[in-house]
C-alpha cells in the first residue's frame, strides 16, 4: 500500500510539475489549485441548475419561436395522461 502511495504521489507531482518546486511552493500552489476547484465546484451546484433551465427556456424559443407553454402544450399526448 505504501509503494502505490508513493507511485501516485510521484505521477501527482510529476503531472503538475511539482517535483521541481520548493515544499512552500508546493503547498502554495496546491492551496490555489484546491481554491479554484472549490469556486468551480459552487459555481456548478449553485448556479448551473439555474442556467440550464435558462437554456432550455431560449433553445425552445430559438428552435420553435414559441414561448414554453405553448410548445408543452404541443409535444403532451393526451394517450400518456389517460395512463
Amino acid at each position: 500500500m505504501r509503494d502505490y502511495l508513493w507511485r501516485q504521489r510521484v505521477k501527482f507531482e510529476s503531472t503538475l510539475a511539482l517535483s521541481m518546486l520548493e515544499p512552500w511552493e508546493k503547498i502554495l500552489c496546491l492551496i490555489i489549485f484546491s481554491l479554484l476547484t472549490m469556486l468551480v465546484m459552487i459555481g456548478l451546484f449553485q448556479y448551473l441548475p439555474q442556467h440550464v433551465i435558462v437554456m432550455q427556456r431560449r433553445a425552445i424559443y430559438y428552435l420553435w419561436g414559441q414561448e414554453g407553454e405553448v410548445f408543452r402544450s404541443w409535444v403532451e399526448t393526451p394517450g400518456l395522461k389517460e395512463l
